[in-house]
């Protein structure tokens, strides 16, 4: 019975911290200007929306100014969204419904789809058993990964770390699973999307030292200090390399911040630093994030060339980005 206790209050410890859980040959390159290239058309983007006990996915279109319901019903509850712009695939991720009557809380009936915004078609790709956790990432624009930690059925203090790998037409290229011991070796750590430290051609490169990140311009060999006693989770190019954002945390601090840097001018332009930021993305010359407002989660679109705001969405009750917890 004492082994039994530990065990539960080390996975109730674990998932309590998990809930919120370069090329040398640079001066051989040929000179590449993508300032003035074009970027792609901001043309709208993917969200969850929550109300009542319902969470839809949803596509506010940019042109119209208009929200249309994708897919969502009381029965389904989309918690997780991932749009590639590059290959226009939606991948998304559903459950019946978050048991909490167990000792540890699981999400039940997962299931995995995919939209194509060309048919306005939705496919089912697979379902899975109760999970304590599922969350997923693109590894690069032909990869997309799902992870998720479930009990094992025989040892009670094995968790199983189940992970499968995607392309964006929705087949499996590959799957592997990895007992953890909780006693042992703890909780599964919750897998991060790979940093891209360089921009398109290379010319501007992100260097992190300890807790400090620097913005290094390759061609002119300078480098400039943007960040101190941070930690980065995630970054964008802007495609016409004119901007680099930072999404990150400081040491001292709960709260996510965005950091929108003039690779041009070599300076910080704005830091977004509102309550309840937990998402953003990139697209064209839009950027977009989510926040608290009002204990309401909502969704901001800014123009970073302008550093206007030229949309917020506040549909029912809450909006999310990327993926919500039902905890």
């Amino acid at each position: 019975m004492k082994f039994y206790l530990l065990c539960f209050y080390s996975i109730i410890s674990i998932l309590t911290f998990i809930s919120f859980s370069c090329n040398n040959n640079d001066d051989n390159r040929e000179e590449i200007n993508l300032t003035n290239s074009k970027i792609q058309n901001f043309k709208g983007f993917y969200f969850i929306s929550n109300t009542s006990n319902e969470y839809n996915l949803m596509f506010y279109d940019f042109l119209e100014d208009s929200v249309v319901k994708i897919f969502g019903s009381k029965t389904q509850k989309v918690i997780e969204v991932e749009h590639s712009t590059q290959n226009n695939v939606v991948l998304f991720l559903t459950v019946s419904r978050l048991n909490k009557k167990t000792a540890i809380p699981e999400y039940e009936g997962i299931k995995l789809y995919r939209y194509d915004p060309a048919s306005r078609k939705t496919e089912l790709l697979n379902k899975f058993s109760p999970s304590i956790q599922i969350y997923s990432f693109w590894l690069d624009i032909n990869r997309y990964k799902i992870v998720r930690v479930f009990f094992d059925e025989i040892v009670a203090s094995y968790v199983n770390k189940h992970s499968l790998i995607y392309n964006p037409f929705g087949k499996l290229l590959s799957e592997e699973n990895e007992v953890f011991d909780l006693v042992k070796s703890g909780y599964p750590i919750r897998e991060m999307q790979p940093l891209n430290l360089y921009s398109q051609i290379k010319k501007y490169q992100v260097k992190i030292v300890a807790d400090s990140i620097f913005v290094l311009n390759n061609d002119k060999k300078k480098s400039q200090k943007i960040l101190s006693d941070a930690s980065v989770l995630d970054l964008i190019w802007a495609e016409n390399e004119k901007h680099l954002i930072v999404f990150y945390q400081n040491s001292k601090s709960s709260r996510y911040k965005i950091l929108l840097f003039d690779l041009i001018n070599n300076r910080i332009v704005k830091t977004f630093d509102e309550e309840g930021i937990k998402n953003f993305d990139l697209i064209g010359n839009y950027l977009i994030y989510d926040f608290l407002e009002n204990n309401y989660q909502r969704i901001e679109v800014v123009n970073i060339e302008k550093l206007l705001t030229v949309k917020k969405i506040s549909v029912g009750r809450n909006n999310f980005l990327k993926n919500v917890s039902l905890r």
